[in-house]
């Protein structure tokens, strides 16, 4: 995920008024900053001064975490002493100017920062204090431990200066480092636009590699690695060697001279311009530079080498999913990228109609629902969209797309007008359609009937749409005598006739089997997962027994699955959505007085097991039987990435066993 500056104070709404020629989001207006900083870990100080240049357009008013002051303000050269207003963790100070000439800040400043305190890896998809600690420091680009005027973007120049056992690093060029009288200095510059500068500080053994090829202009590859993970960095530096010459040979050159992968105390997942800051224990995980490496590295092209146009919506991480993720499951196997298309759309039909939202008003990622239309649903629109206008015109789209808009801001529309370019077609009506809808497609064969004629047989079928109908292109699987055969149909209206000629004898015929079009899912086609409980807003929680300990580690581990503080039941009498955790025993007499039998076969061993299923009312369940609080408490990290799994066997905090319920695409057979 991109790091958008996440703190834009509420008050800038209201008195950071800029004038409208300089509103224009294709003439950002960006200050430049001269950065001098001094930390001290122990102490957890920053001392600073800030060197601003401002366009004339810009109202001189900034912006300060509250445990940071101002000493000194000098406004082109003179000393100004500004008004401040404070909210919340914020602090705003207001300085007198002339708007009709650029300006020159000095501004040095200095306080005790907060500490670094552990984070559940929700709570760092919200905005986070800037953090000191001697196992890491975190100065996120939106928290306001620099003086932040508010405005589109920036440029900068930050010169850093901490103990000799710390290393730092910001996005950007590392221009020169040292290390003398027991202090780590060190100098980094971008002077590209960016939407705000982050810091990360932390005990680092750093590796380098330097790319020289063909096709690339010299790289600087860095992991800044603690030193518990450090026998990791040449996996790291090799495979984001490979990332970058694949999508520099797939979109265009890489943007900048470095990227560099920060390891984090916090379970982060960060991409930042030439950056990525992932958590410390994920970095551990063999499948990390197989999927979210990749993902990472390529925000570097979508997202902060092209910047989002946050009016306009988020399209980054739709792309980025689309051409990272998802390319990486075509790679391994057809089938692998068929359960990512299925997946994606088993976990949609989890998302409550309450919470569905058009893709188009997604901005960032905060909770499940908003992944799944904002990622998944997305990068679902660029799979339809490549399979309409064909390989070749998406790629020249997306070559097309990077060359105009890099270092700028983009929406959907400017993505749209690259597709079109390249396919020489107007793509108004789909974009539309996929964009501004909440929902899936709703397509079904209302009747299906086979004849025999002179020279083959002729199927004939109605196929019907929910309304408001959508204008699709749809898959529809013959299995014949000879094999399958595969039609794609165009449909626009909510019922249409459609018949087509085979030679040999049709049996059968399935509607999209193999998940390339957004659509509800058949009945057959949705075994329980348990996202249907995790994601439902009137989800019970059903704790069975009475033991204290267990009863508080329910209740812990309910308000991490659900994301809310759980809202308890005294019985399973209700039909809504219902998790329920206990030992054992209580969930064995609990299945078999809610007449559920027993637990699903060959579901033993380990210290929890986990599964979702159905109750006779129809309602989904979500069951969690665990030996005691302990292995309950074992849950609470790993549990809550698993919502698209239909059981699970934990053995502490590892899993030994996993899948979904078996599925099946709704055949109509000719007789």
């Amino acid at each position: 995920m991109t790091m958008r500056r996440a703190v834009r104070v509420l008050a800038f709404l209201f008195w950071l008024a800029v004038p409208a020629a300089a509103a224009s989001a294709d003439t950002p207006s960006i200050v430049h900053h001269d950065l001098t900083l001094r930390l001290e870990i122990a102490t957890r100080t920053l001392h600073a001064t800030d060197t601003l240049t401002a366009p004339s357009t810009q109202r001189l008013a900034f912006v300060l975490h509250r445990s940071l002051s101002p000493e000194r303000v000098l406004v082109d050269g003179y000393p100004t002493t500004p008004v401040a207003a404070a909210h919340g963790d914020l602090v705003e100070y207001f300085l007198p100017s002339d708007t009709t000439k650029p300006h020159r800040v000095v501004i040095a400043y200095s306080g005790v920062l907060p500490p670094l305190t552990m984070h559940t890896e929700r709570e760092v998809l919200r905005a986070l204090p800037p953090m000191i600690g001697p196992d890491g420091s975190y100065l996120p680009s939106g928290a306001a431990w620099y003086p932040d005027l508010g405005t589109d973007a920036c440029t900068y120049r930050v010169h850093l200066d901490v103990p000799a056992d710390q290393r730092g690093v910001v996005p950007g060029n590392l221009v020169s480092e040292a290390t003398r009288n027991g202090r780590y200095e060190s100098t980094f510059e971008f002077l590209d636009p960016a939407e705000g500068i982050a810091l990360m500080v932390g005990p680092y053994v750093i590796r380098e590699h330097v790319i020289r090829h063909e096709s690339l202009h010299p790289i600087r590859l860095r992991t800044y690695f603690h030193a518990s993970i450090a026998d990791l960095a040449g996996d790291y530096l090799s495979d984001s060697a490979r990332y970058l010459e694949t999508y520099a040979a797939w979109i265009g050159p890489y943007p900048y001279s470095s990227f560099s992968i920060v390891s984090s105390p916090l379970p982060t997942g960060i991409g930042m311009p030439s950056l990525t800051f992932i958590g410390r224990d994920v970095l551990r995980l063999p499948f990390i530079r197989a999927s979210s490496l990749g993902h990472e590295i390529l925000h570097n092209w979508w997202g902060n080498g092209v910047r989002v146009n946050w009016d306009r919506g988020n399209w980054s991480e739709a792309l980025t999913t689309f051409m990272a993720d998802y390319t990486f499951k075509e790679q391994e196997s057809p089938a692998a990228a068929r359960d990512m298309r299925w997946a994606w759309l088993r976990d949609f039909a989890a998302v409550p109609s309450a919470q569905d939202r058009p893709v188009q008003d997604f901005t960032a990622r905060v909770h499940d629902p908003s992944q799944i239309i904002g990622y998944n649903k997305g990068a679902f629109l660029f799979l339809m969209l490549r399979d309409d206008i064909g390989t070749a015109a998406f790629d020249r789209g997306i070559r097309t797309f990077w060359s105009q808009r890099q270092f700028q801001r983009a929406g959907w529309d400017d993505l749209r007008s690259a597709f079109e370019t390249s396919a020489g077609r107007d793509l108004t009506a789909f974009f539309d359609q996929w964009l501004a809808r909440t929902g899936a497609a709703g397509v079904r064969i209302e009747t299906a009937r086979a004849e025999k004629t002179p020279t083959g047989h002729r199927v004939h079928l109605t196929l019907a749409q929910d309304r408001p109908a959508y204008t699709l292109r749809i898959p529809v699987a013959v299995d014949t005598d000879a094999g399958r055969e595969t039609k794609i149909v165009d449909v626009s209206g909510s019922r249409q006739e459609v018949v087509f000629e085979l030679r040999a004898r049709p049996r059968a015929v399935v509607l999209d089997p193999d998940f390339r079009l957004f659509r509800r899912l058949a009945p057959s086609e949705l075994p329980p997962i348990f996202r249907d409980v995790m994601l439902h807003e009137a989800t019970g929680t059903f704790v069975l027994g009475s033991d204290g300990q267990m009863r508080n580690a329910a209740l812990a581990l309910a308000r991490r699955l659900l994301d809310r503080e759980p809202k308890l039941v005294q019985d399973s009498a209700d039909r809504g959505p219902l998790l329920v955790i206990g030992t054992p025993s209580d969930v064995d007499e609990w299945l078999r007085g809610a007449g559920l039998g027993s637990r699903p076969s060959g579901l033993r061993g380990g210290t929890a097991q986990v599964w979702a299923g159905h109750r006779s009312s129809g309602g989904p369940v979500l069951v969690i039987s665990a030996t005691d609080a302990t292995a309950l408490q074992d849950l609470l990290r790993p549990l809550p990435h698993y919502g698209r799994q239909s059981y699970l066997v934990f053995d502490g905090t590892k899993v030994v066993d996993r899948g979904t319920w078996p599925a099946e695409s709704p055949k109509w057979r000719f007789e």
